[in-house]
């Protein structure tokens, strides 16, 4: 089964879930969309980040996952805040996941250790909880 075929059973399968187990009067359910790659010449050997901002998008501003994950929230019955990071990690070089225990063979850009943009995605869910 293809990836994208497999991540739409599991959002359908969460979809389930959420309508049928979550009291919305009791809960806030959040969903972040996936993180733009930055790969170099489509290969995991080649991560180039740099210390500036990308000044075109190159197409990260989208995502086949988080496309995915948008069109499964609008068809869910109960509210979901989503928190929409493809857009915004699309112009930086280090918007992506993954470390070397995740997979040896795809280094990484310590951007774990760097401000950017999990803090971003931090300082989102935060204004989502303290607004009214």
């Amino acid at each position: 089964m293809p990836i994208n075929s497999a991540f739409k059973v599991a959002l359908a399968t969460w979809q389930s879930w959420i309508e049928n187990a979550v009291n919305p009067n009791r809960t806030v359910i959040f969903f972040r969309t996936y993180e733009s790659t930055h790969w170099s010449s489509g290969s995991h050997q080649n991560c180039k980040v740099t210390r500036q901002p990308s000044l075109k998008t190159k197409g990260r501003q989208r995502s086949s996952i988080s496309d995915a994950i948008l069109n499964a929230v609008k068809n869910v019955s109960i509210p979901v805040k989503v928190l929409h990071v493809t857009p915004m990690g699309a112009y930086r070089s280090d918007a992506h996941v993954g470390t070397q225990s995740d997979n040896p063979s795809v280094p990484d850009c310590s951007h774990w250790c760097l401000p950017g943009v999990p803090d971003m995605w931090n300082e989102l869910l935060f204004s989502f909880l303290l607004s009214p």
